[in-house]
């Protein structure tokens, strides 16, 4: 016991660092969000109005990724020089190499308070960033039956079977408007005839729970649903437990194909809301939710540092522990490393709400931009990383996301528009 306390305080005192990076990272997704809904009030869309994001998908047989036609005649890319700026991550001191199956713990925001009586991590030596070596194309596994159309009720366990469980999806054109109902199908589709089995949705606008819903419902993929807590805090989020609830219950058969709720995307790590009022607002929708014919389970998701630190607050509110985990923001996990860092974040996760299954509900690595440490942006890169992730935690994870999006800023590094990679799947 006091072994794994003393091994998660390690890991938890590993994550001093990438949570600077990942803030900004969040900071872009919300202004975005709170930018679209209030364009939304301005601007009403045929569909509904816009006003946050969406993600996540399903499995219907054994995923594989796709080698893409130019892969062939590609030559090892070149990786972007490290950029220094005030908000790069430094390194951390070195500490003699530990074996090659260990890797740097996810980092917290620097503002977080440290665990009682940390012990150091063991890292491996940072190698210092250059262009990855070509590898063999990935080959395809030998195909799987696809799992039965039948829906399993929504008080069964997650169906996270299979190599690749999620992909996140946001409704929005590439300049940020909503996209139209037939459009929104076909997306859908492709998402279902790659292997997914669930589609993550941020909020419920766009017609998120219309044009989405029924189309992903009628490629039997399952619906994980979400409030979207903004800038504007909890009550500015409440409506859209009243949507939810009033779509649901106008077709008995609409919660048969919710697998999960989220309430919440970083809330808490972006100060929108406070973890006493979030775990309060969990418990008033889980009981609307309830209410209404629904009992399957209801959550949030934070960094793992930030549901660590309010781990006695929001654990026993939450039927699943879920995290956001970004390999690339952490600057010391290369491409090649992605997967088996995600693994070791979900056990540390976790261990944070014993007892509870631990869900990755955002996870990938972007194909353009600048490198952050040694985290290379590129298409190899990309490729390496959510292959990585898919053989190790793909069961668990929801992969962000669908498509690039061209109606973000770049951001720092230049990350922010570039994190699609359905292309990669089969």
């Amino acid at each position: 016991m006091r072994f794994a306390f003393t091994l998660a305080a390690s890991a938890l005192f590993g994550l001093s660092l990438a949570g600077i990076v990942h803030r900004k990272h969040e900071d872009l997704h919300h202004k975005r969000h709170d930018a679209l809904f209030q364009r939304s009030k301005q601007e009403p869309s045929a569909n509904s109005t816009c006003g946050c994001t969406t993600i996540w998908s399903t499995f219907y047989g054994e995923p594989t990724l796709v080698q893409p036609a130019e892969y062939q005649s590609m030559t090892t890319p070149s990786s972007t020089a490290t950029q220094t700026s005030a908000h790069q991550v430094t390194n951390a001191p070195e500490t003699p190499t530990s074996s090659s199956s260990s890797l740097p713990i996810h980092n917290p925001p620097a503002h977080a308070p440290k665990p009682d009586a940390p012990v150091a991590p063991s890292h491996p030596k940072a190698p210092k960033p250059e262009a990855p070596k070509p590898e063999p194309p990935i080959q395809k596994p030998a195909e799987q039956p696809k799992k039965s159309s039948s829906k399993s009720p929504s008080t069964h366990p997650i169906n996270s079977s299979g190599s690749h469980w999620a992909m996140t999806y946001s409704p929005y054109t590439s300049s940020g408007g909503c996209k139209p109902s037939p459009d929104i199908a076909t997306d859908i589709a492709s998402i279902a005839a790659k292997g997914f089995s669930s589609l993550r949705l941020y909020s419920t606008d766009c017609n998120g729970l219309s044009a989405v819903a029924t189309a992903a419902q009628s490629h039997n993929l399952n619906l994980i649903l979400g409030v979207y807590i903004s800038s504007s805090g909890i009550p500015a989020a409440r409506p859209q437990i009243h949507e939810i609830v009033t779509w649901a219950t106008s077709n008995n058969r609409h919660w048969q194909g919710v697998e999960m709720i989220v309430i919440g995307n970083e809330a808490v790590f972006n100060t929108f809301a406070t973890a006493d009022a979030l775990a309060a607002f969990i418990s008033e929708a889980k009981t609307a939710f309830q209410t209404a014919g629904y009992h399957g389970p209801v959550t949030t998701t934070e960094t793992i540092e930030t549901l660590s630190q309010h781990h006695a607050t929001l654990c026993p509110v939450s039927d699943i522990a879920a995290a956001n985990i970004h390999p690339f923001f952490n600057g010391k996990v290369t491409a090649s490393q992605a997967g088996e860092f995600v693994a070791s974040q979900l056990t540390l996760l976790a261990s944070v709400c014993p007892g509870k299954e631990a869900y990755n509900l955002e996870t990938g690595w972007p194909s353009k931009g600048s490198a952050n440490g040694v985290a290379v942006p590129g298409r190899w890169e990309q490729r390496a990383a959510v292959e990585g992730i898919r053989k190790a935690a793909g069961g668990k994870s929801a992969f962000f996301s669908f498509m690039d999006d061209e109606w973000k800023e770049e951001g720092e590094w230049g990350v922010e528009r570039s994190w699609g990679c359905s292309q990669l799947f089969a």
